[in-house]
């Protein structure tokens, strides 16, 4: 059964791979020596690593998963029958995505669908199918604007927008609000905090972008 269960968690990081966080095949002392998602480059984000790997078997139906500081990645499947994948479902807290992937019982694909992870904006191409496999629908989300959201993240990253991103919209929707939000004050009595924000914000039509600081409090 381990061995197994070490296939299933390899088949979900390729499958979940993102462009700026590419998930390699590991073995198992790979996979507990370190988070594979994390970016040598600019380990700037987070402290520490960590994350726990496990398995449900309920009657909501057989589960794996992985939660993690950096990134959460599940597989499902259908509770009358433990044997039919029922979908696939990771999200990427640095880099602002989620992916979810629903399957038939047959095996086939029945979608793909991604969006931001923290205000679910709907972004890249989501693709619907038959149930004999035949592509039956697209939604692409990155042609609808001159600046995609790939893009708009590539520009916060040339000017100097640290990682974790939180992706916006303004009120107005013509533009991409990308920022990194840090603490710098927590009440651990009243359970507040303050936050304070570098971000940039990119008109969606025309690429013009400006910097801008701001704040936020919170209760945790």
């Amino acid at each position: 059964m381990k061995k197994i269960f070490l296939i299933f968690l390899v088949a979900l990081f390729v499958d979940c791979k993102t462009e700026t966080n590419k998930i390699k095949q590991e073995s198992e002392n790979s996979i507990v020596r370190k988070d594979t998602t994390i970016e040598k480059e600019t380990p700037n984000y987070f402290q520490y690593e960590e994350y726990k790997v496990g398995h449900v078997n309920d009657g909501y139906g057989k589960r794996f998963y992985i939660d993690s500081l950096h990134y959460n990645a599940v597989v499902k499947y259908y509770p009358s029958d433990s044997t039919k994948l029922w979908f696939k479902h990771y999200d990427d807290f640095v880099n602002d995505t989620t992916l979810f992937k629903e399957y038939y019982k047959n095996g086939n694909l029945k979608f793909i669908k991604k969006k931001t992870y923290h205000n679910f904006i709907p972004i890249g191409v989501w693709e619907f199918y038959k149930r004999n496999g035949e592509l039956k629908e697209t939604l692409d989300f990155d042609n609808k604007y001159y600046v995609s959201f790939q893009k708009a993240i590539t520009i916060a990253k040339v000017n100097g927008i640290k990682k974790p991103f939180e992706t916006q919209i303004s009120g107005d929707s013509t533009c991409w609000k990308i920022i990194h939000w840090r603490n710098v004050k927590f009440d651990s009595l009243s359970n507040r905090g303050l936050d304070v924000g570098s971000g940039i914000e990119i008109n969606r039509f025309n690429g013009h972008a400006d910097k801008f600081q701001t704040e936020r409090r919170r209760v945790r």
